[in-house]
């Protein structure tokens, strides 16, 4: 997406707009791409592997909640990273750098980048914020240094970063397996969530760490369906392994789930590793509706789930607050 305005209303206000300099990086910027978030409509833990990982079978739904990152080349060959909230890693920990770098040596390529994000989606909220940013700049970044590069081999360089990486560069629902590296896609009905986010941030390796995995037959034979062609088809298959780990760590996950239940929710999940709950519902109105009960969470998203050909299209919705429309 070339440079044009993005809308959003957050809640609160930001001081200075995150200063002069955040306003300079994105009006230099020469391309500019939105990066999703995602939840976990289903995770199941089949196994550790010799290396630390686990096996799982997840079903992956990308949500219209975005990063928006901005992209400006510079003549040296230095590659920086900066955010507007100053909560991204330095270094090899961030993986748009890992990702940018990856492409500059892979490729040859001798000349910088200046990347700035826009930062939307919670850290260690468990909606997929590092692995969505990683695959944003593997598939956008080539376009600016006028790369061709197969899908398939953005696929193996997205391994090499993280094992979420490549569910995002398939931009659709899908079923990922392994350690979250084998991908194929499903269909999905629209679905309408509201996101709650308890603002506490939850580590990965800690969940994992965690769980007590009881192996059965049954439980390494799992067969998923691919076609879902109604809401409340989606929520009778939601089911999360790290869940009773993750309310352990932050009880407040199992809080947020009745609650949203409670207030009409066909279902609700907490995402991935943590921490983040969503709910299920019919439309926009009813989770607008819904989100008035949880005025005392500062982190509420309103989404919907994005499907092949809508990342960078005209139906996108992103409310970052709940609290104002966006379009």
């Amino acid at each position: 997406m070339k440079n044009g305005k993005i809308r959003q209303h957050m809640q609160g206000s930001e001081s200075v707009s995150k200063s002069d300099l955040a306003n300079q990086n994105k009006d230099d910027a020469q391309h500019i791409c939105m990066s999703p978030a995602k939840v976990n409509l289903f995770l199941k833990v089949l196994s550790k592997r010799d290396d630390g990982y686990h096996n799982i079978i997840s079903i992956v739904s990308p949500v219209s909640i975005y990063d928006v990152i901005y992209f400006k080349n510079q003549d040296d060959e230095i590659v920086t990273v900066k955010d507007n909230k100053n909560c991204l890693p330095e270094g090899h920990a961030n993986t748009i750098y890992r990702a940018a770098m990856l492409l500059k040596k892979r490729y040859g390529i001798n000349k910088g980048i200046n990347i700035y994000v826009e930062k939307n989606i919670p850290i260690g909220s468990g909606l997929g914020g590092p692995s969505s940013n990683a695959a944003a700049v593997l598939r956008e970044l080539p376009k600016l240094w006028g790369l061709t590069i197969e899908h398939s081999d953005l696929v193996e360089m997205g391994k090499e970063i993280g094992a979420d990486v490549p569910l995002f560069l398939s931009e659709g629902p899908c079923i990922i397996r392994g350690i979250g590296e084998k991908v194929s896609p499903i269909k999905l009905p629209r679905l309408w969530y509201l996101i709650i986010y308890p603002d506490i941030a939850l580590k990965t390796p800690d969940v994992y760490g965690g769980l007590k995995i009881v192996l059965t037959k049954d439980k390494n034979d799992i067969k998923l369906r691919k076609n879902f062609e109604s809401v409340q088809e989606v929520a009778d298959i939601l089911e999360n392994d790290l869940e009773k780990v993750a309310i352990l760590m932050c009880p407040k996950i199992k809080t947020l789930k009745e609650r949203l239940i409670d207030a009409g929710a066909f279902g609700a999940l907490m995402s991935g590793s943590g921490s983040s709950v969503f709910g299920i519902f019919k439309d926009k109105e009813q989770a607008k509706k819904t989100l008035i009960s949880f005025g005392d969470m500062k982190s509420a998203f309103i989404a919907h789930s994005i499907h092949k050909g809508e990342l960078n299209g005209y139906n996108r919705y992103q409310d970052f607050s709940g609290r104002g429309e966006a379009g």
